[in-house]
């Protein structure tokens, strides 16, 4: 990949990597404002439940984006970028293009994903702990 095109990538990252840490912020600063109050009325909560776990979920998910990219333009300062975690191949251009912080190739990417499923799943008339 020419310089160029990976100084473009490069401020790609660094614009999603500081929205991210302003969402990330504001995240933080809602959860602080909601406060357990003092009420025995199960549906209010069960709102302030539901609000935290949404505010934890979607923090979480902000996390783990904002830890690709900064591994992304740790990997562009290293000159790997582009280069499957997992194989070692070139990730192609256009997943790039699309998804600037992939660590893998499609088909690694797929692998992994097909491993993470097929480990959750249970069998039917089974519990979790049944398997183990």
């Amino acid at each position: 990949m020419d310089a160029k095109k990976l100084k473009e990538i490069r401020q790609r990252l660094s614009d999603e990597q500081e929205t991210l840490i302003k969402s990330i912020n504001r995240g933080r600063l809602a959860a602080a404002e909601i406060k357990v109050e003092n009420t025995e009325d199960e549906c209010d909560l069960a709102t302030i439940s539901h609000n935290r776990d949404l505010l934890y979920n979607l923090n979480e998910g902000d996390f783990e984006r904002l830890r690709s990219i900064q591994e992304a333009i740790k990997a562009i300062d290293n000159s790997q970028y582009g280069e499957c975690g997992r194989c070692g191949d070139d990730i192609d251009a256009k997943r790039l293009a699309a998804v600037p912080w992939a660590r893998m190739c499609i088909r690694c990417q797929e692998a992994v994903e097909a491993e993470r499923t097929s480990s959750r799943m249970v069998p039917v008339g089974m519990d979790a702990e049944d398997i183990e």
